[in-house]
């Protein structure tokens, strides 16, 4: 596949974009202690719920 093929450039640019993102997540430091996950909208909420039938409850 040569240099200038147009779906060889953007997956490159896809990949610079999510490695800055990458970078930039790892650089991350809370106020209130160590890195910690980085969670979406809505995580903990799926999460109580896979707890609790987990539990049985």
């Amino acid at each position: 596949m040569s240099e200038d093929n147009v779906w060889l450039a953007g997956r490159r640019q896809e990949q610079d974009a999510l490695g800055r993102i990458i970078f930039k997540l790892e650089q991350t430091r809370l106020a209130d202690g160590p890195p910690r996950a980085v969670r979406g909208s809505g995580v903990d909420a799926r999460t109580e719920a896979i707890t609790r039938s987990q539990n049985g409850s």
